[in-house]
């Protein structure tokens, strides 16, 4: 199946369908979607903090056409998968996981990971490893929780996190 947007983004597919409720929500650009934060340092700032799950994330590691260092929630072993192993290779100069790694999530792990207890400590954590010209996303490709109620909430923090940099 083919990604009609991004022919090379690959296509997660469940129980033989695409699932229709994730076209939707990848579609739905707005606050907490790919919204820019701050520029400090040279290094854009970008909350994506309704990017709930790893399609939703796949697709702004594809739109941004910067180097990224990706701020993850969860990581888990879909991110072992060719398709998404690439991505990574081509868009992500840097990762940094704030929660849990799920069963088997420690397959594909990419040489430049760095494990944070908490979100605030994930973002310092990023802006040190960032280049000039490079970009923070926040894009956790996991549901909330690790304390917050939702991604509304999950992006808030994000921003004063930013904002006290």
């Amino acid at each position: 199946m083919e990604n009609k947007k991004n022919p090379d983004a690959p296509l997660r597919i469940a129980g033989g369908k695409l699932i229709e409720a994730r076209l939707v929500a990848l579609n739905a650009w707005g606050p907490h979607r790919l919204e820019a934060v701050a520029t400090k340092d040279d290094v854009l700032y970008v909350n994506d903090s309704k990017a709930t799950f790893l399609d939703a994330t796949l697709e702004s590691l594809g739109t941004i056409d910067r180097r990224i260092v990706w701020i993850v929630g969860t990581w888990s072993g879909d991110m072992a998968e060719a398709g998404v192993q690439k991505v990574l290779r081509d868009r992500v100069s840097a990762l940094v996981l704030f929660g849990p790694m799920a069963d088997g999530g420690e397959d594909g792990l990419p040489e430049h990971i760095y494990r944070t207890d908490d979100l605030r400590t994930a973002v310092f954590t990023a802006r040190e490893l960032a280049q000039p010209g490079e970009v923070v996303l926040f894009s956790p490709a996991c549901p909330s929780g690790h304390g917050f109620a939702n991604y509304e909430e999950r992006g808030a923090e994000f921003k004063r996190a930013v904002k006290d940099l």
